[in-house]
């Protein structure tokens, strides 16, 4: 999540705190001169390199990103379960890949209007888990053996656009396949947070038998999926 932070702020953060460390050993009394401070140089590094393998650990990060309200000033907290919304062209590519073998009408994709039935909608299920350097997604569509992990992600949020994910998966599918499908390929993808309504919305394509020129693209929408209150979970266990 570090890598929402423009390259400014993090530098400004950083020497904010090496100041307010030197400020504090001053005021202390535990150093008297700058050769002092260059004394305490190494303690320092020690201290901050502490703080940065507290930050690694996940509950950490949220307690500070809760107490120093950083969804407002850093990077939303996207971490849980969500359910996604994927729609792809696929429909309107297959109808190019049967009418070039003649065995449905010619078919002009570009004259041709975009209708429902050349969307694909599949649900799936999503899980992000965020760090203070990284951020992984899992897609998994619902029905299916296939799952999405991600390579890459990058966090970003320029204001006053939206906070945006960019990132780079890989789809594994294990089960039989048609000759117009792969058991694997990479796919990128880069979407919006709306806060208003709690969404990640946004454009995703993939490598996906490009070389067949039969690979897809579309339009991918996660919703959060809200736990229900503690009471509730209690309440379900025990009936359970």
């Amino acid at each position: 999540m570090i890598f929402a932070m423009s390259r400014n702020l993090v530098i400004s953060i950083l020497v904010l705190l090496v100041v307010l460390t030197c400020v504090g050993l001053l005021q202390f009394g535990y150093a008297e001169t700058p050769r002092d401070l260059l004394e305490w140089s190494s303690k320092i590094a020690l201290v901050m390199s502490g703080a940065l393998v507290l930050l690694s650990i996940r509950p950490v990060l949220r307690v500070l990103h809760l107490i120093t309200f950083a969804k407002y000033w850093w990077f939303p907290w996207l971490d849980g379960e969500w359910r996604a919304e994927i729609r792809s062209n696929w429909p309107k590519v297959e109808r190019m890949y049967l009418a070039a073998k003649r065995e449905v009408p010619k078919f002009d994709a570009v004259a041709a209007p975009l209708t429902s039935d050349d969307e694909l909608v599949t649900m799936a299920s999503v899980t992000i888990e965020s760090s203070l350097f990284d951020i992984s997604i899992e897609i998994t569509p619902d029905g299916t053996n296939k799952v999405s992990r991600t390579r890459f992600v990058r966090s970003r949020w320029a204001k006053p656009d939206r906070p945006e994910l960019s990132y780079v998966y890989e789809q594994l599918d294990s089960a039989a396949l048609p000759p117009t499908d792969a058991r694997q390929h990479f796919g990128a993808g880069i979407v919006e947070y709306f806060e208003k309504t709690d969404e990640l919305s946004g454009h995703y394509w993939t490598n996906r038998k490009a070389e067949a020129a039969l690979n897809t693209a579309g339009t991918i929408v996660m919703r959060r999926v809200v736990p229900p209150p503690l009471l509730a979970r209690l309440l379900r266990r025990e009936s359970a």
